[in-house]
C-alpha cells in the first residue's frame, strides 16, 4: 500500500537487529530483572486510546514485556495545549505518548497511519489509509481502495505479531460498524485488523515473504480481548476477565511503588494537547473488565472469575528475548548520564561522547541508527569505548535518515525517540545499564515555512523563511523559495542566507496572479545550482477580495488557536485582545462585534466567571459570535449564550456534506458578501463537531447539513436577536478552514462578524 508501510516496520526492525549484541536469551547477570513470562500487545487507534491502565498493570505487577502500538500519530485532531496542528500536532503527540511510556514501562510502536479526523466508518478509513501520501498535505495522492487499506493494514500488525510474539492482544476498539453502537471509524479500523491479524498471523500462507526477516516467525498468539465497561468505570453486565488494575505496581527507574492505577492517571497526564493533564483523575478505577473475542485452539479455558488475561498460559520465551531498544524504552535498565558535544550531529559528522559517567571496568556501545548504511565503505558500525577513555567518538555515516525536526522526520520510523541506542556492560560481559543519546541527526540545514497554508496576492509577496544550518563548517547557504500554480513555476527567488540570521524574507513578485490554489515550496541548497538539501513544501492560495465591513472593530475572547482573529486581521478589523480584565470591567465600549474564540471556556476561566457581562452588552446592542466547544465544557458551565442552549456529541465527518440554508436572504448570507453554493465547496477534515443537541425556540436554525445517509443536523448555525442587539453559535469547524485558506470559508466569516455595519444597525454596539 503506502510506500510508509515498509518504511515502519523496517525502521523497527533495523532498530532491534542493530541491538543484536544485547538480547538476552536468558538473563544476563548484574541486572536485576525477574523472569518475565509473559509478552503483551495493546493497539490503539490514536497516542490517548492506549489502555494505560491494563499496560500498567502487566508491566508494574506481572512484570510482562508490554508493547503499546499505535496506528496514528493523532495529527489530525484539536490541541488543547496550543495552536499547532497537523504535522506539527502529530510530533506533539508523539512526544507525550513516550513520556507517557516511561512512566507505564512500555515500548511504543506506531504504525504511522495518518489521522485525517474524526471517521464514522472503518470503509472511509480503510480507503483513506490507502493512499501512498507523502506527508499530511498531501490530500491528492490516490487512493487504492478500502479493500488495500484494510489488507495493507492487517498485513502491518501480522508482521508486528510475528516480530515482537505477544501472548496476549487487547485494545479498546470494538469491530462493530453500525452506529450508533460504533465507534470512530480509526478505532473500528484497529478492531477489525486486530481480529484478522490474530487468526493469520501463525498461517504459513499469509505473508510467507514476511518471515524471511531475522526474527519474524510464525506466531500464534493466545487471546484476543476487548475491554468494555466504557470510560467511566462501571461494571458491565457481560465480560470474561475482570484485571484488578488498582493492584500494586513495584519501583521502576522512573516511578517510586505504588497503586498502578495512580501510575496509568500520572502517564495519561502526559497527554496535555488532549487536556488530560486535567482529566486524567477521571480514567482511574480500580478494575478493568475484559470480553474475550478470539482464543487460540492450544489455549487453556479461561478460569471462572478470572482476574489475568494471560490465566493459564505458559511462560513466553520471547519475554526474556527483548532488543536493547525495548529494554531502554521500557525503563528496564537503567541509564548513564553521558553527556555529548552537540544535541544535533549532521551525517558524515560524528558526536562525541563524554564518558566521565562510566564506571570503572566498563565498557559502552554506541548502535548505529537505523537506516543508517549498512554496507560500503563507509558502513555503520557499533562504536565502542571503555572506562579510562575520555571521549568516544561516534560516526554518522553518509546516507543516514535524518530525525528531525520531527514534524517531518517521524513518519516511516516507526518510533519516537532519539536514534544512538547505547548499551553499558560490566567487566565480565554482563548488561549492566542502556539508554539513548540525546541526540538527533539532521540535515546539513533545514528551512520552514509557516505551518498553516500561505496566503498570497497579486504583486510582491514577502514569504518568510526558517532557516538553520547545522553543517559546523558551514556558515552560508542558498535557500530558494518557488511558487506553483499546478505544475507551472509562477515564481522563483535565491538569497544567500547567513547562520547567524536564522531565516530571511523572500519576495516574490506574482504580477497578476489570479485568486485559486497554489503551493509554496523552499528549499536549502549548497549553491544556487547545487542539489537541495532539504524541502518543505506548503499549500498556499490567492485570495478573492475579502474583507469585512469598512470600520468594523472586533474584541476577541482568544484562546489557545487565535486563527479567527488572524484571519479578521487580514481582512481588515480592527482586532482588540479581551484580556481578563477588559472581561471583568464589561466595557466593550467601540466594539461593534465580540468573538469568543474555539474552546475559550475550557481555556479562559475568567470567560467563566464574566460571561454574563458579554450576555448583557448584546442585551445592549452588541454582536457575540461564538465558535465550536465541546459538550462537557460547555454544559458544565451552561454556555456563553443568551438562551438554553445545550451541545451533544453529534459531528458532521464529510467534509463534502450538502449545506442547505433555510434562510438564503438572512443578511449573514447576503452581506458584505454574497454567498452561493461555491463558497461551501472545497473544506477540509470535517463540517462540524459538537452540534447543538436542544436549543431553544428563540433561534434561528439557518443551515442544515448532515453526513450521506444520515437525519440532517439543523444547529450547524444558530441566530437570536436579544434586545437590542444579536448572537451567533456556530460548531462549524470556521478555524481549520480560515486556516487551510478557504476563500468561500473566509467570504462566509466575514459576514457572520460584519452584521452590525451592514444590516442597518449602524455601530449600536458602541453604546
Amino acid at each position: 500500500m503506502s510506500r510508509l508501510v515498509p518504511a515502519v516496520l523496517l525502521a523497527f526492525l533495523a532498530t532491534a537487529a542493530s541491538a543484536q549484541s544485547a538480547r538476552l536469551g536468558g538473563l544476563p547477570e548484574g541486572v536485576d530483572l525477574p523472569d518475565r513470562p509473559l509478552v503483551v500487545m495493546n493497539l490503539a487507534g490514536h497516542p490517548d486510546d492506549e489502555d494505560g491502565l491494563t499496560m500498567a498493570y502487566y508491566r508494574g505487577n506481572q512484570d510482562a514485556a508490554v508493547y503499546s502500538v499505535v496506528f496514528t500519530r493523532g495529527e489530525g485532531g484539536q490541541n488543547e495545549a496550543g495552536p499547532d496542528l497537523y504535522e506539527r500536532l502529530g510530533a506533539i503527540r508523539t512526544a507525550e505518548t513516550e513520556a507517557a511510556a516511561r512512566i507505564l514501562g512500555t515500548r511504543v510502536i506506531y504504525l504511522d497511519r495518518f489521522d485525517f479526523g474524526f471517521s464514522k466508518h472503518a470503509a472511509e478509513t480503510f480507503d483513506e489509509w490507502s493512499r501512498e501520501r507523502a506527508g499530511f498535505w498531501d490530500t491528492d495522492a490516490p487512493r487504492e481502495g478500502a479493500e488495500a487499506g484494510r489488507e495493507a493494514l492487517v498485513a502491518d500488525v501480522v508482521r508486528l505479531i510475528r516480530r515482537v510474539k505477544p501472548d496476549v492482544l487487547f485494545t479498546n476498539h470494538d469491530t462493530t460498524t453500525a452506529w450508533p453502537d460504533a465507534q470512530h471509524g480509526h478505532h473500528q479500523a484497529v478492531g477489525i485488523s486486530a481480529y484478522e491479524a490474530f487468526h493469520r498471523a501463525a498461517d504459513p500462507t499469509y505473508r510467507p515473504e514476511q518471515l524471511e526477516a531475522e526474527g519474524v516467525g510464525l506466531w500464534q498468539p493466545k487471546r484476543l480481548f476487548l475491554r468494555t465497561g466504557g470510560w467511566s468505570g462501571e461494571t458491565p453486565s457481560d465480560y470474561d476477565v475482570a484485571v484488578p488494575v488498582g493492584d500494586a505496581c513495584a519501583a521502576t527507574a522512573a516511578r517510586p511503588a505504588e497503586s498502578c492505577a495512580d501510575r496509568a492517571v500520572a502517564a495519561a497526564a502526559q497527554h496535555v494537547s488532549q487536556g488530560f493533564d486535567t482529566f486524567a483523575p477521571r480514567f482511574r478505577r480500580e478494575t478493568n473488565y475484559f470480553r474475550l473475542l478470539a482464543s487460540a485452539d492450544d489455549a487453556p479455558p479461561l478460569p471462572d472469575g478470572a482476574t489475568d488475561l494471560a490465566a493459564g498460559l505458559a511462560p513466553n520465551p520471547a519475554a526474556a528475548d527483548l532488543s536493547l531498544a525495548t529494554l531502554v524504552d521500557s525503563g528496564r535498565l537503567p541509564s548513564l548520564d553521558l553527556p555529548v558535544d552537540s544535541p544535533t550531529v549532521v551525517p558524515s559528522e560524528a558526536v562525541y561522547v563524554d564518558l566521565g559517567a562510566l564506571p570503572d571496568g566498563h565498557t559502552v556501545t554506541v548502535f548505529p541508527p537505523p537506516g543508517a548504511p549498512t554496507r560500503g565503505l563507509f558502513a555503520a558500525e557499533p562504536a565502542t569505548a571503555t572506562a579510562g577513555d575520555r571521549r568516544l567518538r561516534v560516526p554518522i555515516p553518509s546516507g543516514t535518515p535524518p530525525t528531525a525536526p520531527a514534524y517531518r522526520q517521524q513518519y516511516g520510523t516507526g518510533t519516537g525517540g532519539a536514534p544512538l541506542l547505547y548499551e553499558v556492560r560490566d567487566a565480565d560481559g554482563a548488561l549492566a545499564a542502556g539508554g539513548r543519546l540525546p541526540v538527533e541527526i539532521v540535515p546539513p540545514a533545514t528551512v520552514d515555512l509557516s505551518a498553516d497554508p500561505i496566503r498570497l496576492g497579486p504583486g510582491v509577496n514577502e514569504i518568510p523563511v526558517a532557516v538553520t544550518i547545522y553543517e559546523a563548517a558551514r556558515d552560508t547557504v542558498d535557500v530558494s523559495v518557488t511558487v506553483y500554480r499546478g505544475d507551472r513555476a509562477v515564481g522563483y527567488e535565491i538569497v544567500p542566507v547567513a547562520a547567524t540570521e536564522r531565516g530571511a524574507t523572500v519576495a516574490i513578485d506574482l504580477g497578476d496572479a489570479a485568486p485559486g490554489a497554489y503551493r509554496v515550496q523552499a528549499a536549502a541548497r549548497t549553491t544556487s545550482c547545487g542539489l537541495p538539501w532539504f524541502i518543505v513544501e506548503r499549500p498556499a492560495a490567492v485570495l478573492p477580495d475579502v474583507a469585512v465591513a469598512p470600520g468594523l472593530r472586533v474584541g476577541f475572547v482568544r484562546s489557545y488557536d487565535g486563527t479567527m482573529a488572524d484571519a479578521l486581521d487580514v481582512m481588515g478589523a480592527d482586532v482588540v485582545d479581551l484580556d481578563s480584565t477588559a472581561l471583568a470591567a464589561g466595557d466593550f465600549a467601540g466594539l461593534h462585534t465580540v468573538v469568543v474564540d474555539i474552546r475559550a471556556l475550557l481555556d479562559r476561566p475568567d470567560l467563566v466567571e464574566h460571561k454574563t457581562h458579554l450576555l448583557d452588552w448584546v442585551e445592549r446592542g452588541g454582536h457575540l459570535v461564538v465558535g465550536y466547544h465541546k459538550s462537557f465544557e460547555w454544559n458544565a458551565e451552561g454556555g456563553v449564550a443568551p438562551f438554553p442552549l445545550r451541545l451533544g456529541r453529534d459531528r458532521v465527518t464529510d467534509e463534502t456534506a450538502s449545506i442547505t440554508l433555510t434562510a438564503p436572504e438572512h443578511p449573514l448570507f447576503a452581506l458584505p458578501h454574497d454567498l452561493t453554493e461555491a463558497d461551501w465547496d472545497g473544506w477540509v477534515q470535517e463540517r462540524g463537531l459538537y452540534f447543538p443537541s436542544e436549543a431553544d425556540d428563540r433561534y434561528e436554525r439557518l443551515v442544515t447539513v448532515g453526513d450521506p445517509g444520515e437525519a440532517p443536523l439543523t444547529t450547524g448555525l444558530l441566530f437570536a436577536e436579544v434586545g437590542d442587539g444579536t448572537y451567533v453559535y456556530s460548531p462549524l469547524v470556521w478555524y481549520r478552514q480560515l486556516a487551510a485558506l478557504n476563500p468561500g470559508a473566509w467570504r462566509a466569516f466575514s459576514n457572520l462578524v460584519s452584521l452590525p455595519l451592514v444590516d442597518g444597525r449602524g455601530a449600536v454596539g458602541m453604546r
